[in-house]
């Protein structure tokens, strides 16, 4: 999977623009997200979901798995934010549903809760794509050399190089343990099935991490000393068609925003 990614970063057709522009403009789009009303948020996901697509042609199965990764995570956390416990003899006019009832107590479904859930579902969906937009246009290390000149804290850099390594590691012993897991008919019976999975569990964490560590132990024999170093590189000035497009992209949100406010 890093090796897709490295090699649609390569190929983009947004090769040629300054990653430092590419980087202001994302950091722009993450404000909008994070200062907009949903629809902006979800004006934003589908225009960059329909720009990775069409104009970068990238495979919609490989982006749906890629947003399907912090999905996941995401609504797995989505229950602790929309259930909510409360007595049966308090007047609560924040149920939307009711889903258990256990003596004087009730575990229901809250109408705030939903609401805060649908805002986090649309502002953390939105962001991911803006910075996955931004990981398949530009190559890593080149992300990496503009953050270095944007004055980033070293400290921030090295975080990023280790979870960049340590998030494929991750998923290239996921992909090798569930064919192992899958050969051996981990999935006959529910019961085996939830004893394979967590045995896989088990074996993913402790093969990623003892693969992290022997990463750290290369790292320092190769003369690592708490800090790495970029190249510099010729800078280059963004084509104006890159700008012109971007501000255009910005007017347009912008005014969708105040739109929404004043509607």
């Amino acid at each position: 999977m890093n090796i897709q990614i490295d090699t649609l970063s390569y190929n983009s057709r947004f090769r040629k623009v300054p990653p430092i522009y590419k980087i202001i403009f994302t950091i722009l789009l993450c404000v909008m997200v994070f200062l907009s009303h949903i629809p902006v948020q979800i004006t934003i996901f589908l225009g960059v979901f329909v720009f990775l697509c069409c104009y970068e042609k990238i495979p919609v199965g490989v982006l749906l798995k890629w947003i399907a990764v912090p999905s996941l995570f995401l609504f797995a956390s989505m229950p602790a934010i929309i259930l909510q416990v409360s007595n049966l003899n308090e007047i609560n006019s924040d149920i939307w549903l009711s889903i258990i009832k256990i003596d004087n107590w009730q575990i229901y479904i809250s109408e705030s809760g939903l609401g805060l859930a649908k805002a986090i579902i649309f502002r953390s969906l939105s962001l991911f794509i803006c910075v996955f937009a931004l990981v398949m246009t530009a190559p890593f290390n080149e992300i990496l050399h503009a953050l270095h000149k944007m004055r980033t804290p070293q400290v921030l850099l090295d975080i990023l190089v280790g979870m960049y390594r340590f998030i494929f590691i991750f998923l290239r012993y996921a992909g090798e343990l569930y064919m192992v897991f899958q050969s051996r008919g981990g999935n006959v019976t529910w019961k085996r099935t939830f004893h394979s999975v967590g045995l896989v569990i088990v074996q993913l964490f402790m093969k990623t991490f003892e693969k992290y560590k022997r990463m750290l132990l290369v790292m320092e024999s190769r003369g690592f000393h708490d800090q790495l170093y970029y190249a510099d590189e010729q800078r280059k000035m963004a084509p104006r068609k890159f700008t012109g497009g971007a501000l255009f992209i910005l007017f347009i949100l912008i005014g969708l925003e105040w739109w929404c406010r004043g509607s």
